[in-house]
């Protein structure tokens, strides 16, 4: 008993060592990625002529714009009024998608893992049905949706579906059936099993594949939108295209690349708090 007691003790003291350093490493982290971006976006505006045309411009800012001027053009744009409804819009349609897609995913990747012989005949048919472009989807949901927000969120929710059936699926077959076996010969029924063994052997494939859907969804949703709507960062996106203002385009590119990394960033946080007894590997 104190043998055993001494290891917990050891065990628990190297996970919160583990856990400060981490915490020390993460300013660190955050300070060069600072710092990469920072370079990046320098080097746009210097190559595009950039402050106050310190060099000869390598590019047509008509073509691209320096980064100074695509947020000049996004404070027009949030000065309009538009950018909050058109930025609601958007995240709005990309987060129902992503959930109805995770939940649907979820469900019919764990049904199709249990019951192999559906899986095994079904297989070919959902990797049929995976290959088909959603881009080329997008015209036919809005035919069959309208132009309101149900056709971006069909089109988000497919985006976000395969992705979570695939990683959800292939976690459930690649469940240690020994362990399952085991559980069973110790008197677990079939809900236990599932809780006990299968589900948090999923949950961090689930998890893997919601990184992917956030920014697959979130796509999807602007690629309906460029093809019918009557708002929405794509919409807008698509007006300011038609007329040349490439200043509006980068603005709203910028801004989506902001709002997915820090949903992504987001989706990292939950994971590890939620999947904090798993080991942390080294970053």
């Amino acid at each position: 008993m104190a043998t055993a007691s001494a290891r917990l003790s050891r065990t628990r003291g190297s996970l919160k060592t583990s856990a400060g350093a981490h915490r020390l490493r993460r300013p660190s982290l955050v300070l060069k990625r600072a710092l990469a971006v920072g370079l990046i976006l320098g080097a746009w505006e210097l190559l595009t002529g950039g402050f106050g045309g310190l060099l000869q411009p390598a590019v047509n800012p008509a073509l691209l714009p320096p980064p100074s001027t695509a947020l000049a053009e996004l404070q027009v744009y949030a000065l309009s009024g538009l950018l909050l409804s058109d930025l609601t819009m958007t995240l709005g349609a990309a987060l129902v998608g992503l959930l109805l897609g995770m939940l649907g995913g979820c469900a019919a990747g764990m049904l199709l893992g249990f019951w192999r012989a559906a899986g095994e005949v079904l297989e070919p048919v959902v990797v049929g049905l995976n290959s088909l472009p959603r881009v080329a989807l997008a015209p036919v949901l809005v035919i069959w949706f309208g132009l309101g927000l149900a056709s971006k969120i069909v089109v988000g929710l497919l985006a976000v579906f395969f992705i979570v059936f695939f990683n959800t699926y292939m976690g459930v077959r690649s469940v240690d059936r020994q362990l399952v076996d085991a559980v069973r010969v110790m008197g677990a029924t079939r809900i236990q099993t599932i809780r006990i063994v299968i589900f948090p052997a999923v949950l961090q494939w689930v998890f893997a594949a919601l990184r992917t859907s956030v920014s697959f969804g979130l796509t999807a949703v602007v690629v309906g939108e460029f093809v019918g709507a009557t708002g929405g960062l794509g919409y807008r996106m698509a007006l300011a295209s038609g007329v040349l203002n490439t200043a509006r385009v980068f603005a709203i590119l910028l801004l989506l690349a902001l709002v997915g990394t820090l949903v992504v960033e987001g989706a990292k946080h939950i994971e590890q708090r939620l999947l904090r007894w798993q080991p942390r590997g080294e970053p």
